[in-house]
């Protein structure tokens, strides 16, 4: 008998093929055709009217409300293909035992020593510091930590780490004392005032269709890394098309 996650995986390439059948089970899931065949059958029955077959040999559509699944829940499950091809690339260095040391510090509140890059200070500095989140953006990694030396909630690169060390020392602080992860803002975003009327209409029928903006809500500490990555114009002035095609609206 299928699990609920095998039938979510198959509800989610249906959602995006549009179809599925006894071969495209195999494939995904790695199993022999009598298996298959079981499997199919649970979904057919689990999706009731939401879905049909014109024979039994035919492959299993859709017919009601699809399942709520993104784009990316779909890539994670069936990769590149000779159709699909993720061309997006991950440029940032991670490495495994910082990233475990970090792991840990944040799961048990516990502090770290690290020698931290930045603009102003390329070379690094030490500081203590007691993570409580680690954030993926498009970019890059960082964590969000209590910084001992700022006497502050910050957020660390983590390719700019270029050493850490444990310490056994319990943080001074928790999640819920950083109120800019706590609290939210709302962004409106538009189609960039500057570009055309039709091309306003373009942009809209891209990002948002049907509606005049799209709304996100994002923690506080978060907001400028977001727009950033997004390529969203804060300065209408400054940021203009077409390297802008997306503005905050004021």
């Amino acid at each position: 008998m299928a699990d609920q996650k095998t039938i979510e995986i198959l509800e989610t390439v249906l959602t995006w093929e549009g179809e599925i059948d006894n071969p495209r089970i195999r494939d995904i899931l790695n199993v022999k055709p009598v298996w298959a065949s079981r499997i199919l059958g649970e979904l057919v029955q689990h999706l009731g009217l939401r879905a049909k077959r014109a024979s039994a040999h035919a492959p299993l559509t859709f017919v009601g409300p699809k399942f709520n699944a993104s784009p990316d829940d779909y890539l994670r499950i069936v990769g590149d293909s000779e159709i699909i091809e993720d061309a997006r690339l991950d440029i940032s260095s991670l490495q495994p035992d910082l990233f475990s040391k970090i792991f840990q510090a944040t799961r048990r509140s516990k502090g770290l020593k690290i020698a931290y890059r930045s603009m102003t200070q390329p070379l690094g500095s030490e500081r203590i510091v007691f993570p409580h989140a680690i954030v993926r953006v498009s970019r890059r990694w960082h964590m969000r930590a209590w910084c001992d030396s700022r006497n502050e909630f910050r957020d660390f690169t983590l390719g700019r780490i270029s050493s850490i060390e444990n310490v056994d020392t319990p943080s001074p602080k928790q999640r819920n004392d950083d109120l800019d992860w706590l609290e939210t803002e709302s962004i409106t975003v538009i189609a960039h005032p500057a570009l055309t009327f039709e091309q306003q209409e373009m942009i809209r029928a891209e990002y948002f269709p049907k509606a005049a903006a799209r709304r996100l809500v994002l923690r506080r500490c978060l907001v400028d890394y977001v727009l950033r990555d997004l390529h969203i114009a804060t300065d209408m002035e400054k940021h203009l098309p077409p390297e802008y095609q997306l503005a905050v609206a004021k």
